[in-house]
C-alpha cells in the first residue's frame, strides 16, 4: 500500500515539474513520460498517449495513461482521462502540491496488497510536507486489491467529490504527525461483488477541533433481499443500514496513527437505521469460524477501541430471519429508540454501560439496562429490563414464518427480568404476567391450519402452555428460572435471546 501511494505522489510530482519545465523550455509530453519513467525506476512502465497545456487555468489534461510493471507486464494505474488545473509548479522544490482542482474520469488501480521487501521503509526524499487539493473529482472508478497473486477485494463505480489538505508536521526526528482537513460533498461505490452499494454525503473532518460531522450515509444491498440472498452460495448476513446527521468530537487521529487505536469523547446519531437479514436455507461457508462473545468480537478488531460516550436517537433495529424449512424471513424489530452507550473501552477491565428505550415491534416500550466487559478476559455481563403491557399477537411477524405458529389471542400485563452472563453461562429471573394465551399450528407457506395442525394446536393449548399466568392478593404468579449454557455455534445476540427464553419458558410450558 505505501508502495502505491509513492507511486502516486511521485506521478502527480514528476508531472507537475514537467509542466513547469514544459511551459518554460517547450518540453513535450514524451518528455515528461520519460521523467516520470525515470523517478519510478526500471521496475516500472509508463506511458501517456496526449497531453494538452491549459496556461490561462494553470492546467494540463492527459489522456490515455498507464503506469505497469515491468516484469509481469501488470497495469497498477490507469486512467482515461486526468485534468490538473491550479497548479504552482514552484512548490515541487518545496516538497509541497497544492492544487484548485483534480478530475479523474475512468480509472483503475490495481495493488498487490503482499508485504514486499523494503515496503515498510519510508522514502524521506520522496515524502511530500503538504498537499491540498480544493476539488479531487473523481468518476467511474475501479480499485482491485489482490493477495499472494490472486484478487481480494475489488470496489466498482467509484464516485468521489472531495476536498483535503494534508500536512506533516515532525515534531522531532523520530516523530511525526500527519495533520489534515478533509470535505467530502459525496462519495458511493459498489462492493462485495457489485451486491452492495455504499453512498455518503457531507463528510466534514477538522482536524484542529478534532470534530466530525457526517449529514448521511447509506449501505444497500443492490437489488433487495431476493437478489442479495440468490447471489450466494453459502450464508451470508445482509446490512441495509442508514445514518443521518452524525456528529464525533473529541476525534483523536494521532491516537489512530501512533497508537492504533479508535478514539473519540462522542459519537452522536440524531437517526440511525439497520436491517440485518440471514437465510438459514444456505449452508455454512466451508471455513466458518465459531461465533464469539461480545468482548472477543471488538478484541478482534484490528484496533483498539476508547469512545466516551455513544448517543443514538430516532433509532430502528430490525432483524429477520429465514428458517431452513420458511418460505418467508420473520422479523423482529426495536422502533423509535434512544440508546446511551458508556465508556466503550476495549483496554480497560472497566464495563461499558448501555441504557436503552425501545419499543418492541414498534407497539410497546421496552426498557433495558445493560453492563458488560470488552477487554480479553472473561466475558462478563449483567442486564435488567421491563415490558410495558403488550398484545402478543405483535410477535406473530416472527413466529408464523420462522416456527409456523400463530398467537391466536394473549396479552401481557407485566414483564421484568434480570440476569447475569459469565463466558458461556447466564443465570438470573424472568416475571411475566399474562392471560388469554391461545395459540394455533400453521402452514408456513400459506398461515393455512389443516386437520393435523389443529389436532396438535389443541394439545399445545391444553397440555403444554399455560394459558395464563396472573396474580391475586395471594398469589405474585409463576416466576421463571434464567438458565441456559451457550452453544458454542450460537453467537451472541442468540446467547443473549436465549437467555431470556430460558426464563419464558420456565413459565409458559406446563412441567
Amino acid at each position: 500500500m505505501k508502495k502505491l501511494l509513492l507511486i502516486l505522489v511521485l506521478t502527480f510530482m514528476v508531472i507537475l515539474f514537467g509542466i513547469f519545465t514544459w511551459l518554460k523550455y517547450g518540453v513535450d509530453q514524451e518528455q515528461v513520460q520519460d521523467m516520470l519513467a525515470s523517478a519510478l525506476g526500471s521496475d516500472y512502465n509508463v506511458e501517456i498517449i496526449s497531453a494538452r497545456v491549459l496556461p490561462l487555468q494553470r492546467a494540463v489534461s492527459i489522456g490515455q495513461m498507464s503506469i505497469s510493471s515491468s516484469d509481469e507486464n501488470h497495469t497498477i494505474f490507469q486512467t482515461d482521462t486526468l485534468l490538473i488545473s491550479g497548479i504552482n509548479p514552484s512548490l515541487y522544490f518545496q516538497k509541497k502540491i497544492i492544487l484548485s482542482k483534480i478530475k479523474m474520469d475512468t480509472f483503475t488501480i490495481n495493488w498487490d496488497s503482499s508485504p514486499e521487501t523494503g515496503d515498510n521503509e519510508s522514502n524521506n526524499e520522496s515524502s511530500f510536507r503538504k498537499l491540498e487539493i480544493e476539488s479531487l473529482d473523481l468518476t467511474n472508478g475501479t480499485i482491485i486489491v489482490n493477495k499472494d497473486g490472486r484478487e481480494s477485494k475489488r470496489i466498482n463505480d467509484l464516485n468521489l467529490n472531495t476536498g483535503l489538505q494534508l500536512e506533516l508536521n515532525s515534531k522531532s526526528d523520530s516523530v511525526k504527525s500527519l495533520q489534515y482537513n478533509v470535505s467530502v460533498d459525496s462519495l458511493g461505490f459498489l462492493f462485495s461483488e457489485d451486491r452492495n452499494r455504499l453512498s455518503l454525503s457531507g463528510l466534514h473532518f477538522e482536524n484542529r477541533d478534532s470534530l466530525l460531522t457526517l449529514s448521511s450515509m447509506k449501505l444497500i444491498p443492490v437489488g433487495g433481499y431476493n437478489q442479495f440472498m440468490n447471489s450466494h452460495e453459502f450464508e451470508a448476513n445482509m446490512f441495509d443500514m442508514e445514518i443521518v446527521n452524525l456528529t464525533a468530537s473529541g476525534v483523536d487521529p494521532s491516537a489512530f496513527q501512533n497508537q492504533n487505536i479508535l478514539k473519540a469523547r462522542l459519537l452522536d446519531f440524531d437517526s440511525f437505521h439497520i436491517l440485518v437479514a440471514k437465510n438459514k436455507q444456505l449452508p455454512d461457508k466451508p471455513d466458518k469460524k465459531a461465533p464469539t462473545l461480545l468482548n472477543k468480537s471488538i478484541q478482534n478488531l484490528p484496533f483498539a477501541v476508547q469512545i466516551d460516550s455513544l448517543h443514538f436517537r430516532n433509532t430502528n433495529i430490525q432483524y429477520s430471519e429465514q428458517d431452513e424449512k420458511g418460505t418467508r424471513p420473520g422479523t423482529i424489530s426495536f422502533m423509535n429508540s434512544t440508546i446511551q452507550l458508556r465508556d466503550v473501552n476495549s483496554l480497560s477491565s472497566e464495563p461499558a454501560n448501555l441504557n436503552a428505550v425501545t419499543y418492541l415491534q414498534n407497539h410497546s416500550e421496552l426498557k433495558t439496562e445493560l453492563s458488560f466487559t470488552l477487554n480479553d478476559d472473561p466475558f462478563h455481563m449483567t442486564g435488567t429490563g421491563n415490558l410495558q403491557p403488550f398484545d402478543l399477537t405483535e410477535l406473530n411477524s416472527i413466529f408464523m414464518d420462522l416456527s409456523g405458529m400463530e398467537i391466536v389471542s394473549g396479552f401481557a400485563h407485566e414483564l421484568d427480568f434480570n440476569f447475569e452472563m459469565v463466558d458461556d453461562t447466564s443465570s438470573g429471573n424472568m416475571h411475566l404476567l399474562y392471560e388469554n394465551l391461545q395459540m394455533e399450528i400453521v402452514d408456513r407457506d400459506d398461515y393455512h391450519v389443516n386437520f393435523a395442525n389443529s389436532i396438535k394446536s389443541y394439545v399445545a393449548n391444553k397440555a403444554v402452555v399455560r394459558s395464563e399466568n396472573l396474580a391475586d392478593s395471594t398469589h405474585q404468579g409463576r416466576t421463571g428460572d434464567i438458565d441456559h449454557v451457550r452453544d458454542p455455534e450460537s453467537s451472541f445476540f442468540k446467547y443473549l435471546w436465549q437467555t431470556l427464553r430460558s426464563g419464558i419458558y420456565d413459565i409458559l410450558l406446563r412441567t
